[in-house]
């Protein structure tokens, strides 16, 4: 979702762990993993971080549903340009980055949300994943349970507890190897394939705000229909921007491009269900409204005491933890925040107004037989 961008910048704003040193906090194991990561890294990575059009080829494309090439531009950012399909609705972003240069960002850890902030906020995003687990639980008790972008692995942290036997897969090299190293999950770093977990079958598998970064939608549900078991469930979360009113679109702080490639419309994920085997089974629909109204205020009330390189200073500016009692209050704070966002998006956005406006979609479908 466009929004959670913003709300990991809040978050880092509590951030003031101890980044330097020989100390054992997970921040120091994540700066020095970073730091060694970094180091890989190309300078033409970088460029196209920083001035996209001018270090990567784009290429243009049409609607993969309909095959429309629109010229309907309604969304322009970082030199991006999204489309919006005037025949389904779908928004994509054309011209667009080629698969090995989007395959780089995710793996060099330049996306827009580094692998530290997901790291860091492994254990005030567990709410979130409760909320979900209670949703997939309704549908299947236990089972294995793949996780396709699994970040930091809080998901499958809690589907383990609940009783699942999970696996992840993350292009990101840093977040895998937390996973496998201080999980003990099992994660892969590769898209999924044929060849993954050596061609294990899985009960259920599950994106979270996943589906906007295929590159080719239609062809990744397809491998996921491959890799189910007979009458295997997909629970998949995403926007609805696809049939969100234009005039909402200012809530948003930003969209996230080149990482997000598509923004949907709820027909589109029908579609893209039937298409590639599926049958639809639940929508769960929470209005995103209160929680973006929330955050443009926040972030007004920010941009009014410091500008955003001053923060970015202030949080280097630390180098030490800032506890109290034993606790850090950076931690504190984190888990405030997470648990004010889950009660504004999933509690009280599942009780508001939702026609026409943002919505966070939590589907589930089958495996269609035969």
């Amino acid at each position: 979702m466009p929004q959670d961008r913003f709300c990991f910048e809040i978050l880092d704003l509590f951030e003031v762990e101890e980044v330097k040193g020989t100390g054992t906090s997970p921040s120091n194991r994540i700066a020095e993993a970073q730091g060694e990561h970094d180091r890989c890294a190309s300078d033409a990575l970088e460029s196209f971080c920083t001035s996209p059009r001018q270090s990567v080829h784009l290429e243009e494309i049409e609607c993969p549903f309909c095959g429309n090439k629109s010229s309907n531009i309604v969304i322009e950012e970082e030199g991006y340009q999204c489309r919006k399909c005037h025949r389904c609705s779908l928004i994509y972003l054309s011209p667009r980055p080629s698969l090995p240069e989007i395959q780089k960002l995710y793996g060099s850890g330049r996306a827009n949300r580094s692998a530290e902030a997901g790291i860091l906020g492994f254990f005030s995003r567990r709410v979130h994943e409760r909320h979900h687990l209670r949703i997939v639980k309704k549908f299947i008790k236990k089972g294995s349970l793949l996780e396709i972008g699994a970040g930091a692995g809080s998901f499958l942290y809690e589907a383990r507890k609940g009783g699942f036997e999970v696996s992840g897969i993350d292009l990101n090299n840093i977040q895998a190897s937390f996973i496998r190293k201080r999980l003990g999950i099992c994660c892969e770093e590769s898209p999924l394939s044929v060849s993954s977990f050596g061609g294990k079958k899985f009960d259920i598998i599950y994106h979270r705000d996943v589906i906007s970064h295929f590159y080719d939608p239609i062809e990744e549900f397809k491998k996921i229909n491959d890799r189910l078991e007979n009458d295997g469930f997909l629970v998949f979360e995403t926007g609805n921007l696809g049939d969100v009113r234009e005039k909402y679109y200012k809530l948003f702080t930003r969209f996230q491009l080149p990482d997000h490639l598509f923004f949907f419309a709820e027909k589109n994920l029908e579609e893209l269900l039937r298409r590639t085997g599926f049958e639809w089974v639940e929508a769960y629909r929470y209005s995103e409204v209160p929680l973006l109204w929330v955050m443009k205020i926040l972030r007004r009330a920010i941009d009014l005491t410091v500008s955003r390189g001053e923060r970015k200073n202030l949080q280097k500016s630390h180098t030490a933890p800032l506890k109290r009692n034993g606790f850090s209050l950076s931690w504190l704070a984190r888990n405030a925040f997470n648990y004010f966002t889950y009660i504004m998006l999933y509690k009280i956005g599942c009780v508001m107004p939702k026609r026409g406006r943002p919505q966070s979609l939590l589907m589930v479908a089958r495996k269609r037989r035969g």
